[in-house]
């Protein structure tokens, strides 16, 4: 199954579980009671927290929900942080220095084709100058981001763009020689091609930078600046 649609499948079957539960409670057809916490905020920042955990490549937004609901049902986790921040800083110094023992390439080279762009009730613009393009993420949350690829080349092949906006919005720029497929399932949002378009143009079919995501209560465009 496509990675496409088995997101929204995922996604589908989350919204019918929520629809259904709202349904039980407000209806007098059954005879059971259901938790009231499956209706307080913070489970369903531990439900879409686990959506974007499992559905993105970057897994920081997704844990960053489930903590936060996690901590506000039971405050007497909250001296788990100094064990997940210890344990995120022991790792990740192990996986730098694995990196760099198995690579030539610098972080910087590797870094350079590859977006990362997160914007937590906030703004930011990226531009992005590299020789081979190969995606990233894009996580905006009740907030903005905008990245530029002008400067850049897309690498041989497909490069997906995993994108992310809840309650927010990312705008990105494309050179309009560029070969772009929009793959976003938008959740009471929406996600627009406004990129200028010139018959005359011809596009590179064996370079495609493939836009993927969700659009939760927000939005996004790609667009041209000429």
């Amino acid at each position: 199954m496509a990675r496409g649609v088995q997101n929204r499948l995922i996604i589908g079957i989350m919204l019918v579980f929520v629809g259904a539960l709202l349904f039980l409670r407000n209806s007098d057809m059954f005879d059971f009671m259901i938790p009231d916490f499956l209706f307080q905020w913070q489970f369903f920042f531990i439900l879409f927290g686990l959506l974007f955990f499992f559905l993105a490549k970057n897994k920081t937004v997704g844990s960053v929900f489930v903590g936060i609901g996690l901590f506000n049902l039971y405050p007497e986790l909250w001296p788990l942080i100094f064990v997940a921040v210890g344990a995120y800083i022991i790792f990740g110094i192990n996986r730098k220095k694995q990196s760099s023992d198995t690579s030539n390439i610098s972080d910087y080279d590797m870094d350079k084709n590859v977006v990362e762009q997160i914007s937590i009730f906030g703004g930011g613009t990226k531009f992005v100058n590299s020789n081979s393009f190969k995606g990233g993420n894009i996580i905006s949350i009740f907030g903005g981001s905008e990245v530029n690829l002008t400067g850049s080349t897309l690498a041989e092949g497909d490069s997906v763009l995993d994108t992310i906006s809840v309650f927010g919005g990312c705008t990105i720029i494309v050179p309009k020689d560029w070969n772009v497929i929009i793959d976003v399932f938008p959740l009471f949002g929406g996600f627009g091609d406004k990129r200028t378009r010139d018959p005359n143009l011809v596009y590179d079919q064996n370079k495609t930078l493939l836009i993927k995501g969700i659009a939760l209560f927000g939005g996004g465009e790609v667009k041209t600046l000429f």
